[in-house]
């Protein structure tokens, strides 16, 4: 997210980011967790956290324990040059197929259109650049859609 972080704050004015250096995904669920025990979970949530390493189903619905009362959770999904990539897509894909409120932000398929986007390791986007532009529109528009 440090790489979009300030396009998404251009799309979604008042937008609270919380973003690290190879963040894992437990560690992002300890503080979204924080948030919520201090009551600063908003109602919508948005989680691009599943980069950085494999994640499971039962990782997902833990995600889901902490931020399943918003009224609206985007996951986006991801492209990385890593074995997890696709087993992390599925899992995201079917954990919010199991969720009314949650949605996927496919940052896949756009991302493998537009490889101009990301530096020499294929993974990283410039920051504030046309790739991390997109990637925060794309979040928008899946957060406000329908």
């Amino acid at each position: 997210m440090i790489d979009y972080e300030q396009p998404l704050q251009t799309d979604i004015p008042g937008v609270d980011v919380h973003a690290g250096v190879s963040e894992q995904w437990g560690a992002g669920e300890s503080e979204l967790q924080q948030l919520k025990s201090v009551g600063q979970l908003g109602a919508e949530v948005i989680v691009a956290l599943s980069t950085n390493g494999p994640i499971t189903g039962a990782d997902f619905d833990a995600m889901m324990g902490i931020v399943g009362g918003a009224s609206r959770i985007v996951f986006v999904n991801i492209h990385v040059d890593r074995s997890w990539q696709d087993p992390n897509n599925q899992v995201l894909a079917a954990g919010a197929a199991r969720y009314p409120n949650a949605r996927i932000a496919d940052w896949a398929s756009l991302a493998a259109q537009h490889p101009e986007w990301f530096g020499s390791d294929g993974t990283h986007l410039a920051i504030n650049g046309p790739g991390a532009v997109a990637l925060a529109s794309l979040i928008t528009s899946t957060l406000t859609s329908g």
